[in-house]
C-alpha cells in the first residue's frame, strides 16, 4: 500500500532557480534590444537574444525560415549538499548552472564567418554576465532561498552538430548558485510573471507575454 497519498508535483527549488535565471534573462535581454533600437544602434539585432531552458542542441532549430541566434540556453549541470548541511529536510546546496551562449557569423558572404561568430558570442556572453551580475539580482530575486551567486568560469567552444553550412560559436558560462532546498518559495520573478511566462515543451524556448 502506498505511503504517499499526495501528488508530488511541486518543483524542487533548483528547478525554480533555473527557470528564474531564464526569466530574468528573457526580461532584461528584451529590454536591452528595445534600448538598442531606441538608440538606433546599427547592431541592434545583436541584442535580440533568444532564451531557452534545457536545450543542448539549438542548432536543430535552424531551417530555411528560421535562425534563432544569438541565444542562451540555461541548464542545470549539478547540485550537491554543502558539508555543513545537517538538517534532515532542509539542505544548504551549491549548484552549477550552465549558460551556453550561441552566435552565428553567417552573413551574405561566408568570409570571416567564424571570427564574426566568436565576437558575437562573447558580446552576448558579456550581456548575460552583466545582467545576472547586476546588484538587483544578487539573490536572483529569491532572497531567503538563494544565498548568493557567482561566475565560476567562461569558456569558448564549438557546439555539437555544428556544420560548415552555418558557422556557430559558443561561450559557456558556469554560474554557481548557493541556495536552500526544501524551503517554500512564495515570491520572485516567476510569481510576478504568473501565467505570462511560457517554457515550450518542444524546444525549451522561454516566451513572456
Amino acid at each position: 500500500m502506498a505511503e504517499i497519498n499526495t501528488l508530488l508535483s511541486t518543483p524542487d527549488n533548483i528547478e525554480v532557480v533555473r527557470d528564474t535565471v531564464a526569466a530574468i534573462l528573457a526580461i532584461e535581454l528584451e529590454n536591452q534590444y528595445e534600448l538598442a533600437v531606441e538608440a538606433e544602434d546599427a547592431n541592434a539585432r545583436d541584442y535580440k537574444v533568444g532564451v531557452y531552458v534545457e536545450n543542448d542542441d539549438p542548432i536543430q532549430q535552424v531551417n530555411a525560415e528560421s535562425n534563432p541566434f544569438p541565444l542562451v540556453n540555461v541548464t542545470i549541470d549539478s547540485t550537491e549538499k554543502d558539508g555543513g548541511s545537517t538538517s534532515v529536510n532542509k539542505h544548504n546546496m551549491t549548484a552549477k548552472i550552465l549558460l551556453d551562449v550561441y552566435a552565428t557569423g553567417n552573413t551574405a558572404s561566408a568570409e570571416d564567418a567564424g571570427t564574426k561568430a566568436s565576437l558575437k558570442a562573447w558580446k552576448t556572453a558579456r550581456l548575460v554576465r552583466n545582467i545576472l551580475g547586476a546588484e538587483p539580482y544578487t539573490y536572483l530575486g529569491l532572497r531567503g532561498v538563494v544565498e548568493g551567486r557567482d561566475f565560476e568560469s567562461f569558456q569558448a567552444g564549438e557546439p555539437r552538430n555544428s556544420t560548415s553550412a552555418i558557422r556557430v560559436k559558443m561561450v559557456r558560462i558556469t554560474l554557481e548558485v548557493t541556495y536552500v532546498e526544501n524551503v517554500e518559495i512564495t515570491g520572485g520573478v516567476l510569481y510576478e510573471l504568473g501565467g505570462t511566462l511560457t517554457i515550450s515543451d518542444d524546444d525549451g524556448h522561454v516566451i513572456i507575454g
